[in-house]
């Protein structure tokens, strides 16, 4: 246990505020993931004696939600997102000047800690979880390090991480040239991601802040999201249940598997994540296969992911302390959480929703009406998002299909038969309401809920296995932690203990496999030529140029200069601004008439036209040659880029 300070403890946030306000540049990226969450978590605890693992999910996690909330301030409030941290600096101090004056008076002694609580919170009990929460960062490192690199043969990437992690990398860089909120499209000028944008504004301010690029950035950022995922659901466990099965829940719920390994090993697929995601139409749950996937490939539900499990550590501190301030924070956490991942809240506020009611119907009123006023809360926060999102492209529809039960087998494996006896066991723990609740939220919402543009209602599947892999852990804790004299005390004992077992053993090769999956080939995105021409662009070019490369899913002028293109990404163009000009591109990249093609290029206000290894397939790279209307303003031995006289 942390002892409570001697000295005014607002002393020591108000510190963290002024260290926040100091101009460190690059020394400030550390601070910045930890300093902002642990100074309002001491406020909010009024630094009572605390467990440092409880402090380390909360600072991580606060901060998380801290840095692109005070990015949304200051844009807004004109001052730019380059005193975001000297706002959040001013606001830790303004915060405990006045916890100090509000508070003074109402100061009591420290407690004393006593010796047996000396003994039961040494180091020792504290290694195995931090060591264990470490040991599943590093898993995530190793792929990530060996991917999104440059070398001798250009930028090198994994190639699954060159789909959704391009696009998104993009739009922070975008982010990062020309700050807006909510973030430019740079696959389409004029338009923005008005849905899931706190991921690019956490990593873009950040950036801003340090002078560190955005790409290294990212690549700390997601070992450390592990790292804080892992101590979220440490403490998420360990506050609903115990620490055994705080424990296993930290191993199953970010190693854990379905049966998956099954299908690749019948199967045999060339290409494993092309086979998961597009081959096996039903069987595509199968390819989220759990958490594991989202830090693989890593995106914005890998940041949603430990902002949903410190939401549920802070909905069971509420169940178990009914206070103003605690309906507060988990409605703030609540109406956040829609804007880094709007799929994964939703099955959270039906699950808030459908708390209140019950309680109102067990005429608990007291314990609704606190629920009741954190999810008003939560629904005030997240209600502008509802006005980005008029007028945009439909992303949901009413749809009833069932999964049947062979299938979800295949998805949870016997984990899934385990987490059944778990629920059973845990009915008359109120803790266990939160995850109950939630568990049933997103499979009515797997079952009635389709995601047309995006086909990823199986994502509620992977949302399911937060409950899933919690209570498995705590029956399996339950017949694990018994004393070993007792486990074979019976032939039923021993059945149990021959379970668990079986689904530990069966819940790793997924992941094992796609682990080594994505450990694997790598390929080139962008040749050191083509590299060469980027930097020239980033260079020598306005922040608000227009290029034209080929309008592929996989671009990649705007993943390196956060640039924009006059049009690429077919498939997010859709599913974000409900716009597809793939036709009308792949017109203008054959087109042979150097006039018509300069017309083209003025309706879509292009100044430069990239020619690299992908575009010399085209009619273009001969079209663009006339002097009359494009002048050559770069070259290399296998890049041109062109300039649109008159642009």
């Amino acid at each position: 246990m942390v002892r409570p300070l001697n000295f005014p403890f607002q002393l020591l946030t108000a510190a963290m505020g002024v260290v926040l306000l100091l101009p460190l540049q690059f020394f400030s990226l550390p601070l910045l993931f930890f300093l902002p969450g642990l100074a309002f978590f001491l406020l909010y605890k009024d630094a009572k004696q605390t467990d440092i693992l409880e402090t380390v999910a909360y600072s991580l996690s606060l901060s998380l939600v801290v840095i692109p909330t005070a990015a949304t301030f200051v844009y807004f409030a004109g001052v730019g997102i380059a005193l975001t941290g000297a706002a959040i600096g001013l606001a830790i101090i303004t915060a405990s000047i006045s916890s100090f004056f509000a508070r003074k008076e109402g100061v009591k002694p420290p407690e004393v800690v006593s010796e047996k609580d000396k003994r039961g919170h040494k180091l020792t009990s504290l290694a195995p979880p931090l060591l264990l929460a470490l040991s599943l960062a590093l898993v995530v490192s190793v792929p990530l390090s060996k991917s999104l690199v440059v070398n001798d043969e250009g930028f090198v990437m994994n190639p699954t991480q060159a789909s959704d992690l391009n696009f998104h990398l993009s739009i922070i860089a975008r982010f990062n040239e020309s700050p807006h909120i909510p973030p430019e499209n740079p696959y389409l000028p004029a338009h923005y991601i008005v849905y899931d944008f706190f991921m690019h504004l956490f990593v873009g301010t950040l950036t801003i802040l340090t002078g560190i690029s955005s790409l290294t950035i990212f690549k700390i950022t997601v070992p450390l999201l592990f790292f804080a995922l892992s101590t979220n659901i440490y403490v998420l466990c360990r506050r609903a249940f115990n620490n055994a099965t705080a424990l296993i829940a930290m191993i199953l719920y970010t190693l854990g598997g379905g049966l998956a390994w099954i299908i690749i090993i019948a199967e045999r697929p060339s290409d494993l994540f092309a086979s998961l995601i597009y081959r096996f139409a039903d069987a595509a749950a199968i390819k989220y296969d759990q958490t594991l996937l989202f830090y693989l490939l890593p995106q914005t539900q890998t940041f949603a992911l430990v902002v949903l499990t410190f939401a549920f550590v802070l909905w069971i501190t509420l169940i178990k302390e009914l206070s103003v301030r605690n309906a507060l924070i988990f409605g703030l956490i609540l109406g956040i959480l829609p804007y880094f991942h709007l799929i994964t809240a939703f099955s959270l506020f039906f699950a808030v929703a459908a708390y209140v009611v019950y309680e109102y119907l067990r005429r608990r009123r007291e314990r609704a009406h606190y629920h009741l006023g954190a999810l008003v809360v939560g629904g005030a926060i997240a209600s502008p998002l509802l006005f980005l999102l008029i007028g945009g492209p439909n992303q949901a529809e009413i749809a009833f299909f069932t999964f049947p039960p062979f299938f979800l087998f295949l998805v949870f494996g016997l984990v899934g038969i385990i987490a059944c006896f778990g629920v059973y066991k845990s009915l008359n723990k109120e803790t266990s309401k939160p995850l109950i609740f939630f568990a049933l939220c997103t499979l009515v919402a797997a079952n009635v809920i389709a995601l047309p543009l995006t086909t990823n209602s199986y994502r509620f599947l992977v949302y399911l296995w937060l409950p899933v892999a919690i209570f498995a852990s705590y029956y399996m804790a339950a017949v694990l932690t018994k004393p070993y004299g007792e486990h074979f005390w019976s032939k039923t004992k021993a059945l149990k203990i021959l379970a668990v077992l079986a689904a530990l053993c069966l819940a790793l090769p997924t992941s094992v496999m796609l682990w080594e999956f994505y450990n694997g080939e790598t390929y080139v995105l962008a040749s050191s030529d083509e590299l060469q021409a980027m930097q020239w662009i980033k260079a020598n070019t306005s922040k608000n140029a227009i290029f034209l490369e080929e309008p592929s899913t996989f671009p990649r002028i705007p993943f390196e200069t956060g640039r924009r293109l006059t049009f690429a990404g077919e498939l997010y163009a859709i599913q974000y601004n409900s716009v597809d000009l793939q036709q009308e591109m792949n017109a203008i990249m054959n087109e042979r008439s150097p006039e018509v093609l300069s017309l083209s290029l003025q309706q879509h206000n292009v100044s430069y036209v990239f020619i690299g290894s992908h575009e010399q397939q085209y009619e273009i790279a001969t079209t663009v040659k006339d002097p009359n209307y494009f002048e050559i303003v770069y070259s290399n031995p296998s890049v041109f880029i062109y300039k649109l006289k008159g642009s």
